[in-house]
């Protein structure tokens, strides 16, 4: 018991970096997200999504290798989608969270261009009101373009999901 306390202890003195502060923000938007996708989404194995999509019903994978980025390595997506009248062809879902000024809208462009040399649709929700008016101007003027359909804030992609969009 004591040496539990003093573990505690120990760990409740370390100090969280600004770093991994975004990293527990950015998952509670992927988890909002997530959340949102299983209300009429089968959560799927990333290693099997695409061999389940096969069944035939709406499922969705985490975390999952889809395609290439713009320097030709394996492009990690936080979800990606398939449902069979919706979504065909998959949907994927990038999240972006930015709670204050930072590298996150540095990123955008590399973002933006990796879903060009992507076969899939996607959609970025965009969250944190931490980037600049420049930046997330310059990605909403993005969407609509190539395979970027929308720059959504998480209340918009929730509208979206309710509408039947998602």
């Amino acid at each position: 018991m004591q040496t539990e306390e003093v573990a505690c202890q120990n760990y409740l003195l370390l100090p969280m970096t600004k770093g991994g502060r975004a990293n527990k923000r950015g998952r509670v938007l992927e988890m909002a997200v997530n959340n949102l996708l299983s209300e009429e989404y089968e959560n799927a194995p990333q290693d099997r999504f695409f061999a389940l999509r096969s069944l035939n019903q709406p499922i969705f994978a985490e975390q999952c290798y889809a395609g290439r980025d713009i320097y030709g390595k394996n492009r990690r997506v936080d979800f990606i989608l398939y449902h069979p009248t919706r979504w065909p062809d998959c949907l994927v879902i990038q999240c972006k969270w930015q709670a204050s000024s930072g590298s996150v809208e540095e990123k955008y462009p590399f973002e933006v261009l990796s879903i060009q040399k992507s076969a899939l649709k996607t959609i970025i929700v965009l969250d944190g009101e931490g980037y600049s008016d420049g930046a997330k101007q310059w990605l909403m003027n993005e969407a609509g373009k190539n395979k970027l359909l929308y720059v959504l804030s998480l209340a918009e992609i929730t509208k979206f999901q309710s509408y039947g969009k998602i």
